[in-house]
């Protein structure tokens, strides 16, 4: 083949012309964002597949069986610290599972109870899509149990953990309480004995005879639900305790029908303003689902005067979902009331 020949062969006959790029049109209305409820139904379905929620639920219903075996009546729920479902996809996770459960033990919803501080009023909305009572304000998480109760904290700080403890803190309402947080234990394992003992004494004492049923890590939510357990006290186990470790230092608390709110959603706003609990000092609550460390932001429900508190390493790193579960993503503002709202995400998950 000729030099010729094989120019002609290989050659262009039209000239290559760029193509231009397309102008965006200005003032072209974006698509709107996916509603919380869409979002909610999409966490549902996510939690759905495969055997997690169903084995979940199973463990709650075994807890419950043994917790409250001595009630007919189905228990109340109490959340706390969920955090924004809004804007948070760790709090839709928590929210969708609570949802799922409640359905599961034939609890009508109007008997759930939530509260966080950083509720928007997107999530105000969709709570009460949901038929959730939303309570009206911050007892940080001091509520006095007078019948059996499933309180959801998940991911939140240990002051609040420690706060229902104390409003609780007798051998007719411990077994109220049946828990699902994080594990209680761990903070007995992380933490120096001598500080746990003296910032937070009622996780101390009670950490040790807690029965306690974790939660598997879950694929779709690994964030939400890290180091979650159901948890509870036999009465039996409480019946043995001797005086000494029911005094706490400072002095026993009072009982709770006569200084803390029991959980009565109906109760009237004079009633429950004459039951404020007293302020607790101030410390950090798991949040952590941008950050992955769940002490690292102060919490909006452990809102009170604040006092500095300088934390061991230990404290820090306590599993409290240390891979980044969330509780309210409020960023590190403490609110004075329930009547602040910052965005959020569990705050952890809070409490009132």
């Amino acid at each position: 083949m000729s030099q010729a020949q094989g120019s002609a062969q290989f050659g262009y006959e039209d000239h290559f012309t760029p193509a231009r790029t397309r102008k965006k049109r200005k003032n072209r209305p974006q698509a709107a964002p996916p509603s919380p409820a869409v979002l909610l139904n999409k966490a549902s379905e996510e939690l759905a597949q495969g055997d997690w929620l169903r084995d979940a639920q199973q463990t709650l219903r075994e807890s419950i069986e043994e917790a409250f075996a001595a009630s007919d009546a189905a228990p109340e729920v109490l959340c706390l610290g969920l955090g924004s479902p809004a804007s948070s996809r760790d709090a839709r996770a928590q929210l969708a599972f609570l949802l799922a459960a409640c359905d599961d033990l034939s609890i009508d919803r109007t008997r759930v109870s939530v509260y966080d501080p950083v509720f928007t009023d997107e999530d105000l909305q969709l709570l009460a899509q949901y038929r959730l009572t939303h309570l009206p304000e911050n007892r940080r998480a001091s509520y006095g149990l007078e019948t059996p109760t499933i309180v959801f904290m998940p991911h939140c700080d240990l002051q609040l953990y420690e706060n229902l403890l104390h409003a609780n803190w007798s051998q007719s309402s411990l077994p109220n309480v049946l828990l699902i947080a994080n594990r209680l234990s761990e903070y007995a394992e992380n933490i120096p004995s001598r500080t746990l003992a003296s910032e937070h004494p009622c996780v101390a004492r009670l950490a040790p005879y807690l029965t306690s049923r974790a939660l598997r890590p879950c694929a779709a939510h690994p964030t939400a639900f890290n180091n979650t357990s159901v948890q509870y006290i036999r009465a039996a186990t409480l019946a043995e305790r001797d005086a000494d470790w029911w005094a706490l230092p400072g002095g026993s608390p009072s009982s709770p029908a006569s200084s803390m709110a029991a959980l009565v959603p109906a109760a009237s706003a004079a009633e429950r303003a004459s039951v404020l609990p007293p302020s607790v000092p101030h410390s950090q609550k798991g949040e952590g689902e941008q950050t992955g460390t769940p002490l690292g932001r102060p919490s909006p429900l452990a809102s009170v005067p604040v006092r500095t508190q300088a934390r061991s390493g230990a404290e820090t790193n306590a599993a409290t979902g240390r891979n980044g579960a969330h509780a309210s993503e409020a960023e590190g503002v403490l609110q004075p009331s329930a009547s602040s709202q910052a965005q959020g995400g569990n705050t952890g998950n809070a409490a009132p």
